[in-house]
């Protein structure tokens, strides 16, 4: 289990650092944070397959899709 959060830890440190190079910097390099960014999503594929925490995540994804949804219909009615 420590070397799979670990490895999330790492990825996510490398794709933050790439951003960071990326907007503050000025060096842009969107090919190697697309790279970074599927690092740090099979991490926490694994990290979920390995908690055993499939249902709860798609739980979780479907309420947040939900309150978007509702965010922007707020805001288009408000807009009105």
């Amino acid at each position: 289990m420590d070397e799979i959060v670990g490895r999330v830890y790492e990825e996510v440190s490398e794709l933050l650092f790439e951003i960071s190079k990326h907007f503050y910097r000025n060096k842009p390099n969107k090919l190697l944070i697309a790279h970074e960014i599927a690092d740090v999503w099979l991490a926490i594929e694994n990290l979920v397959e390995k908690l055993g925490i499939q249902k709860e995540v798609q739980l979780a994804k479907k309420e947040l899709d939900e309150y978007e949804a509702n965010k922007e219909l707020a805001k288009d009615i408000k807009s009105k």
